[in-house]
């Protein structure tokens, strides 16, 4: 049974996925955002702050600002409340009432919180032996004017961009959107809401990855539907070209006398490697180059397209928005199944959360194995289980690792 995860259960994937990431460079292009539209934005320039965080020496609590001491008595003198001004300077035996993020005056002592102080008319009494400085946050104590607060290539989130206005800046430099077509291929798809002939099935994929690719640094170009022809593909492959960094396609990339994905990318003048990587499902991955596009073909199978385009496809674009490529890093949890399995490749294979062990991991129920082509165990999946390539075989209770959604 296994009892600890091993080392790395993605290791397997980390040289392929390497020569995969490496046929994409990232693109030319910037812009300058306000920073409450760069959510989600990649950094195209280092961030430094433009002034001290916080801005002044300020009260860290409400309570009292105490001049330099003079005696058992405090005499009040001011009255500061977060936004004022600097209050007058105190002098020996002064206090000023102070509320958390008020300036602290000239000659302040220390701030001693209300709850500690017993109020006489205009005068206080205090505890003795306040250290200085105490409950005082100085002008700097979270950042230095100057300093670097982010890196280029750093994909901003609302905490990058609280750090950022904090430290005075309103607008923000980033890469420019990507542009991303996007097609299905196959004589028998049709468009959602559409009548079904025979033989023909609804277009799962198109709306499913167009979900998945939407973003804020993307901007979509929508191929539709793409006939299973050699001629018309590498057509809509040169025109696509023309005006996307990234073309995504499913379906047409097997074997097959009827697939022709890799045939057109060819007879466009384009480049493919043909990577295989040890996954199940969706291990062929055709990925490549068409003029300063970086086509990658996907498989018709949903699942298959799900996990390629999850797996791969979002890293290449972190690669070509010049941001690091986002990490694999599954979670612990626990089987709640057993399984047989064929060892040598990496299984991704929907589950279900059922609850929770002694020790708070998840339990895992395993949804619908079997076949690439089902959408209903995705759909009501919680994530991914991550079944390494050595296993052979999983007994309920083992340590397992998880990618939720």
């Amino acid at each position: 049974m296994l009892t600890a995860l091993p080392p790395d259960p993605l290791a397997i994937l980390r040289e392929p996925l390497a020569r995969l990431l490496a046929i994409a460079r990232p693109i030319a292009g910037r812009g300058t955002v306000t920073a409450e539209a760069a959510m989600g934005r990649v950094l195209a320039a280092p961030l430094a702050a433009l002034h001290h965080v916080p801005p002044f020496d300020q009260s860290a609590m409400d309570g009292y600002a105490l001049g330099p001491p003079a005696g058992a008595a405090w005499r009040i003198t001011a009255r500061l409340a977060a936004g004022d001004a600097d209050g007058a300077p105190l002098g020996p035996g002064e206090a000023a009432r102070i509320f958390t993020g008020a300036p602290v005056p000239a000659g302040t002592h220390g701030v001693v919180q209300q709850e500690k102080v017993i109020r006489q008319g205009d005068g206080i009494a205090v505890p003795e032996g306040i250290p200085a400085g105490t409950n005082i946050r100085r002008a700097g104590e979270d950042l230095r004017a100057g300093v670097t607060l982010l890196e280029a290539g750093q994909r901003l989130d609302a905490r990058h961009i609280a750090l950022a206005v904090a430290a005075g800046h309103d607008a923000l430099p980033v890469a420019r959107r990507l542009r991303v077509a996007l097609a299905s291929t196959g004589a028998e798809l049709r468009r959602a809401g559409g009548g079904l002939g025979s033989g023909q099935v609804h277009d799962s994929n198109g709306p499913m990855l167009r979900a998945m690719l939407r973003a804020p640094d993307v901007e979509l170009v929508e191929l539709g539907i793409l006939p299973d022809e050699p001629g018309p593909l590498r057509d809509a492959l040169l025109r696509a070209a023309g005006a996307a960094d990234l073309i995504v396609t499913s379906g047409g990339v097997s074997v097959g006398e009827e697939d022709h994905m890799a045939g057109a990318i060819l007879a466009a003048g384009g480049t493919i490697e043909v990577v295989h990587l040890p996954i199940r499902p969706g291990k062929p991955v055709k990925a490549g180059r068409l003029g300063a596009a970086v086509i990658l073909a996907l498989p018709g199978n949903p699942l298959a397209a799900y996990v390629n385009l999850w797996l791969v496809g979002r890293r290449v674009l972190d690669r070509l928005a010049g941001a690091p490529a986002r990490p694999l890093r599954p979670m612990v949890a626990r089987a709640g199944f057993r399984e047989e399995r064929k060892p040598g490749r990496v299984e991704f294979a929907p589950v279900r959360f059922s609850g929770t062990d002694a020790l708070g991991l998840p339990v895992l129920q395993l949804l619908g194995r079997g076949s690439s082509a089902r959408l209903a165990p995705l759909a009501a999946a919680d994530g991914l289980c991550v079944i390494g390539p050595e296993v052979t075989r999983v007994e309920e209770g083992d340590l397992l690792g998880v990618l939720p959604f």
